[in-house]
């Protein structure tokens, strides 16, 4: 027989009777002090609470009657007894035991890092290549008008100049055959910027006036359309932002609310403006630009030369800086170096 004294509620008034609590086999018994039997009923009827650090433990009977006891290793024998509440006595086991606190802490530690190393750009990749074209062609419109508005102005460069590029984009997209982008070239001065280059999801590169200023050969510029063409075939805008929104995107997303996406996607202005690509994408981006020029069996020197005058022009372009996400020039050079070596194996 398990035994326990406590207080006892019927669930009607807000009376508390002193009430003892037996149990004998399957069948519970609540009796009031000096008085009668206030319950009697199978086990399969009663509800156990869980325990929840030193509160006052509880069984539930139909009704809304409830038994609170004090007795913790009583109500504990009894959830023995009738196998009630197995995985929630193991967590309070835990809880009550620094030990398990500390090995609980770091496995969730563990579980968010590897949650957001791992799980959210597979799944940010997942939903940024599902999205219809559409969003992309939203998105990118929106994008371009927020640039214009705030960190850009019409081109200044002869005109002469601009088709002559343009023209090279066109014969490098041609060598690329067809991946359901619709790819435009546009230009546009941009002080505040400097000299850059970005693309929007939907295919279009902006290149600034200051970068055309600043290379001294086409085949720079050549890499640099390259560069920004493997980023729109990877979606690392998209990815981006989906990735620095976090999981509540990812689950709207996947519950098919795509307003979230293009209302989120309002911060990827800031993320081209300011080049704020992971490590990851901007060296599949220039390994994709590296992999077409040694393909065409153009040497890798003039995007490594504009990489390079871009980081003595801009030393804060992109993040020359450790605690930085985006790779420094040099880290950025000595990979495409490695890899044109690998190439030629």
């Amino acid at each position: 027989m398990i035994e326990a004294r406590g207080t006892y509620f019927d669930g009607k008034s807000s009376q508390a009777r002193r009430a003892t609590m037996r149990c004998i086999g399957d069948r519970v018994m609540i009796e009031e002090d000096g008085g009668g039997l206030l319950q009697g009923l199978r086990a399969s009827r009663c509800r156990i609470d869980p325990p929840l650090g030193k509160a006052a433990r509880s069984i539930r009977f139909p009704g809304d009657a409830v038994f609170e006891t004090p007795d913790a290793g009583a109500i504990a024998a009894l959830e023995r007894t009738w196998g009630k509440n197995r995985t929630m006595r193991l967590v309070h086991h835990i809880e009550t035991r620094w030990k398990g606190v500390s090995v609980s802490f770091a496995g969730i530690v563990l579980f968010v890092w590897l949650f957001h190393t791992y799980a959210i750009p597979h799944l940010a990749e997942e939903i940024a290549f599902s999205l219809p074209a559409g969003v992309d062609t939203e998105i990118s419109r929106h994008t371009l008008d927020v640039l214009d508005s705030h960190f850009t102005h019409p081109s200044g460069l002869d005109p002469r100049r601009t088709e002559g590029i343009r023209k090279r984009f066109r014969s490098l997209l041609a060598g690329l055959g067809p991946d359901g982008f619709t790819y435009r070239l546009e230009f546009r001065k941009s002080p505040a910027i400097g000299p850059n280059a970005f693309a929007l999801p939907s295919g279009t590169v902006v290149m600034t006036d200051e970068l055309v200023g600043l290379s001294v050969d086409d085949r720079e510029l050549d890499g640099v359309l390259l560069h920004e063409i493997g980023h729109i075939r990877g979606r690392h805008a998209l990815r981006t932002v989906i990735q620095n929104a976090g999981v509540f995107l990812i689950i709207a997303s996947l519950s098919g609310d795509m307003s979230h996406i293009s209302s989120t996607a309002a911060s990827l202005p800031t993320v081209l403006a300011h080049s704020e690509y992971s490590r990851t994408f901007e060296r599949e981006a220039d390994r994709f630009a590296a992999a077409e020029l040694l393909r065409r069996g153009e040497p890798l020197k003039p995007l490594e030369d504009i990489l390079r005058r871009l980081g003595s022009k801009t030393p804060n372009f992109p993040g020359e800086s450790v605690l930085s996400t985006h790779p420094v020039m040099d880290e950025r050079i000595a990979d495409l170096e490695a890899f044109s070596r690998a190439q030629k194996r």
